[in-house]
């Protein structure tokens, strides 16, 4: 078989789809070993014709909110449409696409979700080994963008797999994997990549290496953005000015910030105008300051620039329960500035596995997260907008426990199409790692962010659409989804993540320094110990035997899956997706083990603060048990580790960093050092934030930053 592209020369010679040509033209080699791929050859027994893109069919996408807002950042049109035929024995496939964005998608759509490419990590792809021509002759598939501007912001505050590679250029490999990051978004038919600045970077070196970053970005049809903060101090981020260094003038401290920032071309900078997560907003504070900043990147460097959002509620938000839309006599530093294509945009985030429509969302002190929907669909109608859900929250909420949760699949596919519904022109997911199964939830909502509409029949993909093509079969997805249903139940109605994730850093701090950051409980177990059981055991008597139903349940749903993959019939690259198998089911073997562990600690406290010695017996055998689970886990963790898709030394172990962090984001995880902490705070009766403490609070909380 020989399988020839018709590719007119104004493709060959633009970078977009050039590179995407030659990336697809060996992905092809790759998936028909015994087949020849040419490119603008003679005979062929399939033939696959790509557009010619002229001046005329580069149309930039319309605005689709019924209100006159302008919208800036706008990116060509790049839906397509495959229409195949078969003319006297040959397989003809007809492109039709506008850009040359839209052919590098439309390469990579036919790819995924046609021929069985199945793009699932920047490390790891599915090829599938045809002999012959797998398709119909006859079909029309188009694909269509949810929206117009799509892809992730790296949360690079934190030390994930990608931290260390974007700050600097001497980290071994940094640019090329960057690149193979960037390579995954194109294939992913995704058009947007942001991260955070830290400060302490290399400023002599550092804008040539981001440089090159953006560069290649563009390369692939990808609009690169740099997020910044006008002073925050937590997490090392970057600050264009210094709190308590007023002179000669904060304007000029903001003059040479983007000076040296802008030796890169962005395409856009978000600001973060929060001094920390539950300090001041410093638009308010310094209004005139933040404007500042806002109008030299609009109007200086002609970029476009937006205002992060979190759901931190504050001011007249928690007087009176009211939305935080402001109002337009509020005086913002975007009000001060002309309504023009200038205004800056806004990035609506929220947080967890919580969507913005569940009545129940306990994170940062709040009974939900409603009022973000609502500040989304005002934000909406006067201003360039883009959602920015969380597809992982690290610290010590999910991944880094570990606990492998499902339900960020239903809650990011809700919010998707609620954010489409009400014509959101952008969705850029905040990542925060990949490992234990957290690549399945960033794959899966770029899969969403198309729709797929094939002979005149919508075949947009489920929650479990990515699971599905991975291991096919309705028992299996079946399962799958008894898994979602018994998480949601549990960990979120009944309440289990306060108790199965570990608590926060400033959690057992002091006031004012405890303040609310995710779902923790609400009578601790120092309160417990120190009211000698009286207040709260009822409650602990429950969790416990929730979460023994938990683990028993999830344990048959497991024992379920494993024998259905078993007796699966065989795929291509069975062996690839039975290892992906196994990094699931093992991310949901490590929460039934968590759930154990946490009812055995609870328990070994209540049996402590009794007076005989019989309790204390009691409570000294509950923790053995106890660590007695914690090293089966372990066991699980070492044998997650060898597929860790990027170096040990560098995600699960202590080094240096850029990050406030000594250590890479799944060091906690390599010794289960949550778990060992817990049952240490009981057998010591020590529940202060200080007590086998991993985190440089001084460092973390950046108060060094006010004036340095």
């Amino acid at each position: 078989m020989t399988i020839d592209i018709i590719a007119p020369p104004e493709l060959l010679a633009n970078s977009i789809s050039e590179n995407a040509l030659n990336d697809f033209v060996l992905l092809l080699q790759s998936g028909f070993p015994g087949s020849a791929i040419t490119m603008n050859g003679s005979a062929a027994s399939v033939q696959i014709v790509l557009p010619h893109i002229t001046e005329s069919s580069m149309q930039k996408i319309p605005s689709t909110s019924d209100e006159p807002v302008r919208r800036f950042l706008q990116y060509p049109d790049h839906s397509y449409k495959w229409i195949s035929s078969r003319h006297q024995g040959l397989v003809v496939l007809h492109l039709e696409a506008a850009s040359f964005e839209g052919v590098s998608c439309a390469l990579y759509g036919l790819l995924q979700d046609k021929l069985g490419y199945l793009f699932y990590h920047p490390r790891g792809t599915i090829l599938p080994k045809h002999v012959s021509w797998p398709l119909p002759d006859s079909f029309v598939m188009e694909g269509i963008p949810r929206f117009e501007k799509k892809g992730f912001h790296l949360h690079t505050l934190h030390p994930t797999e990608l931290a260390e590679q974007l700050f600097d250029p001497d980290h071994p490999g940094a640019l090329a994997a960057v690149k193979e990051y960037l390579d995954w978004l194109a294939r992913n038919r995704q058009n947007v990549v942001q991260f955070y600045l830290v400060r302490g970077v290399d400023s002599a070196r550092w804008t040539a290496h981001a440089g090159k970053i953006v560069e290649y970005a563009h390369q692939r049809g990808i609009l690169a953005g740099i997020q910044i903060s006008i002073s925050m101090l937590q997490q090392r981020a970057f600050q264009a000015i210094r709190l308590l260094r007023p002179f000669p003038s904060y304007r000029k401290q903001i003059d040479r910030a983007l000076d040296w920032l802008f030796q890169v071309k962005w395409d856009f900078v978000t600001v973060d105008p929060l001094l920390g997560e539950h300090l001041p907003d410093l638009s308010r504070y310094l209004p005139s300051t933040a404007a500042y900043l806002v109008r030299r990147i609009a109007d200086e460097y002609k970029t476009a620039v937006f205002l992060s959002t979190h759901v931190i509620r504050g001011g007249k938000e928690i007087r009176g329960e009211a939305s935080t839309v402001a109002e337009p006599d509020d005086d913002l530093p975007e009000r001060n500035l002309n309504r023009s294509w200038n205004e800056p945009g806004v990035m609506i985030h929220t947080v967890m596995c919580y969507s913005v429509s569940e009545p129940e969302a306990p994170v940062y002190g709040n009974r939900n997260l409603r009022f973000m929907l609502e500040r989304a669909m005002a934000e909406n109608t006067r201003r360039e907008s883009w959602f920015w859900p969380e597809s992982s929250y690290w610290i010590t909420f999910d991944n880094s426990v570990p606990l492998f949760l499902l339900p960020y699949l239903d809650v990011r596919r809700q919010d998707m199409e609620a954010m489409e519904e009400i014509g959101m022109p952008g969705h850029i997911t905040f990542s925060s790692g990949w490992e234990w199964g957290y690549w399945l939830f960033d794959w899966s909502i770029a899969r969403w962010s198309w729709r797929r509409v094939e002979n005149r029949g919508s075949a947009d993909p489920e929650p479990f659409d990515s699971l599905y093509v991975l291991f096919p079969g309705s028992s299996m997805n079946s399962l799958w989804k008894q898994v979602l249903e018994l998480q949601n139940l549990f960990l979120k109605e009944r309440g289990l993540l306060k108790y199965m994730s570990a608590l926060p850093p400033f959690a057992e701090l002091f006031w004012p320094f405890n303040r609310p950051f995710q779902p923790v409980p609400e009578i601790s177990l120092r309160t417990l110990l120190k009211s000698g059981g009286e207040t709260g055991f009822e409650e602990l008597n429950r969790v416990c035997g929730d979460l023994a139903d938990y683990a028993n349940g999830m344990e048959r749903i497991i024992g379920g899956l494993d024998e259905e993959m078993t007796g699966h019939p065989p795929l291509s690259d069975m062996a690839g997706r039975l290892v992906l198998f196994g990094e699931l089911t093992r991310g949901l073997k490590v929460t039934v083990l968590r759930a154990r562990h946490r009812r055995l600690t609870i328990l070994a406290l209540a049996a402590a603060m009794g007076t005989g010695p019989r309790e204390k017996e009691k409570s000294r055998e509950l923790l053995a048990q106890a660590a007695a689970t914690r090293q089966e886990a372990l066991e699980l963790v070492r044998r997650q580790e060898k597929l860790y898709r990027y170096p040990v030394e560098n995600l699960a172990r202590r080094r240096k960093s850029l990050t406030a962090y000594g250590f890479g984001y799944l060091y906690p995880v390599s010794t289960l050092f949550f778990w060992e902490r817990e049952e240490e705070q009981v057998r010591r009766l020590r529940f202060d934030a200080f007590f086998m403490n991993i985190w440089d609070f001084g460092r973390i909380l950046g108060l060094g930053g006010l004036f340095r």
